[in-house]
């Protein structure tokens, strides 16, 4: 029976920014996770920044993979001030103003540099660790080529030459000690072959043997999988349609790192494979919406009572009551919106980036209010309320996800009461041909959780266990609700 492969700390949403990143790196690595998996462009290069902070001060010395090729944020600023000068690299692929991308040697060794200096500010010794460099989604080369008309023979002709051009410079770094190995991540690795945007393994392998004439260090390939994408594993796309992607990196030697393993994207909907802890207390859509109007009348009774503080006469200034009532109206905004959000993910993204935002700005107003206590009263019930609507959205997720959770334990022998997210990231890690299981980390509570998937019973899972899992989706689907 194989080992399980390992899980990786996938630092895709991290950065310097938010201490509890840092800390749950640190957690991670102290509880033997011994990959990291980032990127150039991810939060404008704060998460290499935040990996090599804390590498820097740790005992540990794991596996860092970088990616390459996506030019945006202080990147893409850079680039747009050569090209004024005439000097930016060769062979940008440009998809609009705030998005370009390339893989051309001259861009790569800037940024290659740029990223090996914030991965290991103290300059790289002997003791760093491996570091592989991996060209980000080169596909997008073959979209604008389709866009644009080309014929796909000629836009994958023209993809490899630009790739055994990548290839050289990275064999290039290799040999400097600059890096150990490179590879790509690619979203299409498992796309049917006629898909226009379909990257082949086997033709990149063979486009880094051409490169060097010989020995490469081509050694990792990335890409998405997961139990409704499970792609990698069923579709025939190697070898003239005689084996899978996972099937002919293992025949090849290519080490396969797995990323969205919870994150599954159908028809351009974001589907989270987890299941959520519910609070023991019941809660009732009728109790939640009584709550609502409640509070609204507090907020609005407690902001008319700041205005009057902020200035007796009634002559509060615009800014003063622009601030308060743009804080003080959660309640109000939730009335009519509270049960229409579009599934959990969205309500979450509205709590984050409005509501919560909002709550923090009234707990700052009321700081030196005479009536501080009951502004207290009224943050601590919204706060609640809004953890309760987290859960009746959570809960409803739950139901949705509820027979494909069931089937998943079924199929793969597993305890009937296991995770969504431990199936998930179990499945994959005994899946024949994967190497690391990528999986976003960014709080302890994260990492407790992915860890607790080392102690589920190792099992190896192949071909015909995702052909299983291929035919239950399409019964679930076709099932009426």
């Amino acid at each position: 029976m194989s080992r399980p492969a390992t899980l990786g700390f996938g630092a895709y949403r991290v950065g310097t920014q938010v201490p509890e990143h840092g800390t749950a790196l640190r957690q991670a690595l102290d509880s033997g996770v011994s990959v990291i998996d980032t990127s150039s462009n991810y939060s404008d290069g704060s998460s290499e920044e935040l990996i090599g902070t804390v590498l820097s001060a740790h005992t540990s010395r794991p596996r860092v993979i970088t990616k390459v090729g996506y030019v945006q944020g202080q990147l893409l600023d850079q680039l747009k001030a050569m090209e004024a000068m005439s000097m930016e690299p060769p062979d940008i692929v440009k998809f609009g103003d705030t998005l370009w991308h390339c893989i051309h040697p001259e861009f790569l060794d800037i940024v290659v540099g740029t990223s090996i200096e914030r991965l290991y500010p103290a300059g790289r010794g002997a003791d760093a660790g491996e570091l592989i460099v991996l060209l980000h989604n080169p596909e997008y080369f073959l979209q604008k080529e389709h866009q644009d008309g080309t014929d796909l023979a000629t836009a994958r002709h023209y993809l490899y030459h630009r790739l055994r051009m990548a290839f050289g410079w990275l064999e290039d770094a290799v040999r400097k000690g600059r890096i150990t190995a490179y590879g790509i991540s690619s979203n299409t690795f498992a796309s049917p072959p006629d898909a226009p945007d379909m990257v082949s393994l086997e033709e990149c392998v063979r486009a880094a043997h051409d490169a060097v004439d010989g020995k490469h260090h081509f050694r990792v390939a990335e890409m998405p999988m997961n139990i409704i994408e499970h792609f990698p594993a069923t579709v025939l796309n190697q070898d003239g349609g005689r084996c899978t992607t996972l099937e002919r990196a293992r025949e090849l030697g290519i080490e396969v790192v797995i990323n969205r393993p919870l994150n599954a994207i159908v028809d351009n909907d974001l589907i989270r494979l987890v299941s959520h802890a519910m609070p023991s207390h019941i809660i009732h859509p009728s109790d939640i919406e009584r709550r609502i109007h409640e509070l609204e009348v507090v907020e609005h009774d407690l902001a008319n009572a700041l205005l009057a503080e902020a200035s007796p006469e009634g002559g509060a200034d615009d800014r003063m009551r622009e601030l308060v009532g743009e804080a003080y109206r959660v309640a109000g905004s939730l009335c009519q919106a509270w049960s229409s959000f579009n599934g959990l993910i969205h309500w979450r993204d509205v709590r984050r980036q409005y509501l919560d935002p909002r709550i923090e700005a009234a707990a700052m107003l009321s700081e030196k209010s005479v009536r501080m206590t009951d502004h207290l009263a009224y943050i601590s019930d919204l706060v609640r309320l809004l953890d309760d609507l987290d859960a009746l959205y959570a809960r409803d997720e739950n139901d949705s996800l509820e027979p494909l959770r069931a089937s998943m334990c079924t199929i793969f022998g597993l305890d009937p009461e296991t995770p969504l997210q431990h199936i998930a990231l179990h499945t994959l890690r005994c899946t024949d041909g994967v190497n690391t299981v990528l999986v976003g980390m960014r709080t302890v509570a994260y990492v407790t959780d992915a860890v607790q998937t080392n102690d589920l019973p190792a099992s190896d899972y192949h071909r015909s266990h995702w052909m299983h899992v291929a035919e239950e989706l399409r019964r679930l689907t076709e099932e009426p609700s």
